[in-house]
């Protein structure tokens, strides 16, 4: 076994940058959403963001896609953002793809303007270019946090902070045990960098047959000749891919983001590995885009504009909560009293082992028993207990590192669904100060009713989900 050098880092005093009620890590649509309840609810909060823009993964990752089953998902604070979004001009209409698929798409750009303005008129306060280091923990409770930043470390203080960095970095640095991968590996799913091609023109009618037989001839003659390397276009899944000209942005850009790339056996907690995927992803992503425009009907003038400023990660830390989200409860669509958010997605399990198996277990008789209940509009709820942390007072969690199993983090990590946690997170973190009351001991009902009611002002963004099922 590998000796484990270390080195220990001298005591030292560090500035405190500011005192605030609620401290909210991670500005991704976790992390605004948390943030922007927190604050109308009266709280003084501010938001911590290691990028200099907010939106998270949806921008950094190029995570532009809006998915959903049923649209019961689409809760309160994703309502907002889209009317926002929508006034904008940067968002692709939603339409159903399948009997039982919502889609549509987002201009990542927008959203970065999209969340200041919101942010701003609820006058949260904000700190760009600010890692999270460490956890200050007083008598079982955090108190605020370290940070990196351009100055150099600084200490942040807070009543009230909620974790929603993606990767559990507070939790797990506050000493609140965290689960990883799928019991038997650390990489729990694949991971991939998204880019964006330019001077995209849409073929009239594509796919046609003729387009598709050109793309397999391409695709046949380019491997003949060994023309690339990479697995993405050598296993073929470039083809099936192209075939569904997926994921266009809105109409007014001439681009296309292709979900081509995985990204096999990460583990995105080890600093080497993820540097590791970052370089193979690009690799992938230059690779692809020269066979686009090489033989995609459409591409021949296309270029590659920018790939994702972070590979995509799906999974890593979970962090473990007072209540659990099971796999049986996502399966099952269980139900709870202590409701805080509504789930529907797809079982959604990139393979970290394969380029071409398919992300949802569709052979699984269990699964397709719970399509037909998907169609139906059926769902499964998040608990309150799921967003807060174990054995550390005074720490939430909200979006992807929620307390949750392998499968069942796998539907609950779609934005809507982390707006839902962070809003309800925010939320539940301004009702425990008003009362003085911790959050473990906070009654969950105060804060399903608060957001009932938040929830219900809100009218729907789109008229498609008018005459969906009521979230209440």
């Amino acid at each position: 076994m590998t000796e484990v050098r270390s080195y220990r880092e001298p005591a030292r005093e560090v500035p405190i940058l500011g005192e605030f009620d609620v401290l909210v890590v991670g500005g991704g649509p976790a992390g605004c959403s948390a943030a922007l309840y927190a604050a109308r609810h009266g709280a003084n909060v501010l938001i911590v963001e290691k990028d200099g823009y907010l939106g998270g993964a949806t921008v950094s990752q190029l995570s532009v896609n809006i998915n959903s089953t049923n649209g019961i998902d689409f809760q309160g604070v994703w309502h907002e953002f889209m009317h926002v979004m929508q006034r904008l001009g940067g968002v692709r209409p939603i339409a159903r793809r399948k009997e039982y698929e919502i889609h549509g798409n987002l201009d990542p750009e927008v959203v970065k303007r999209a969340w200041d303005l919101l942010l701003s008129e609820a006058r949260v306060s904000l700190l760009h270019h600010a890692y999270a280091a460490g956890a200050i923990i007083e008598d079982g409770a955090i108190n605020g946090i370290l940070v990196e930043t351009k100055a150099g470390r600084a200490a942040l203080m807070a009543r009230r902070v909620i974790d929603c960095t993606g990767d559990g970095i507070v939790c797990a640095a506050a000493g609140v045990p965290w689960e990883q991968g799928d019991g038997l590996y650390q990489w729990a799913m694949s991971c991939t960098t998204l880019f964006r091609l330019g001077n995209v023109h849409k073929p009239e009618g594509f796919p046609t047959e003729e387009h598709l037989r050109r793309m397999e001839q391409g695709l046949r003659d380019a491997l003949e000749r060994a023309e690339y390397t990479t697995p993405i276009i050598t296993s073929g899944r470039v083809l099936a891919v192209a075939k569904e000209w997926f994921s266009p942005l809105p109409a007014y850009r001439p681009e296309l983001r292709p979900n081509t790339s995985r990204v096999l056996q990460v583990n995105p907690l080890d600093p080497w590995d993820i540097t590791r995927a970052e370089r193979e992803g690009r690799e992938q992503a230059w690779q692809v885009a020269e066979f686009y425009r090489k033989y995609v009907p459409g591409c021949e003038r296309s270029y590659l504009l920018d790939t994702a400023a972070h590979i995509g990660v799906r999974s890593s830390r979970r962090a473990c909560g007072l209540a659990t989200l099971t796999d049986q409860d996502v399966i099952e669509f269980h139900k709870y009293r202590d409701s805080i958010a509504r789930g529907s997605w797809h079982i959604d399990l990139w393979p970290a082992n394969s380029y071409t198996k398919d992300p949802t277990p569709v052979e699984d008789p269990q699964y397709r028993k719970r399509i037909t209940r998907m169609k139906a509009g059926d769902y499964y709820d998040i608990r309150y207990g799921c967003i807060v942390a174990r054995g550390v007072e005074n720490l939430l969690v909200a979006g992807r590192c929620i307390s949750a199993e392998h499968v069942a983090q796998a539907s609950a990590r779609l934005q809507q669904t982390c707006m839902s946690t962070g809003q309800a997170a925010g939320t539940a973190a301004a009702l425990s100060l008003r009362l003085g009351t911790p959050l473990q001991d906070l009654d969950p009902s105060l804060v399903v009713n608060q957001l009932r009611t938040d929830r219900a002002s809100v009218a729907p963004a789109f008229d498609l989900l008018k005459d969906l099922p009521s979230l209440e």
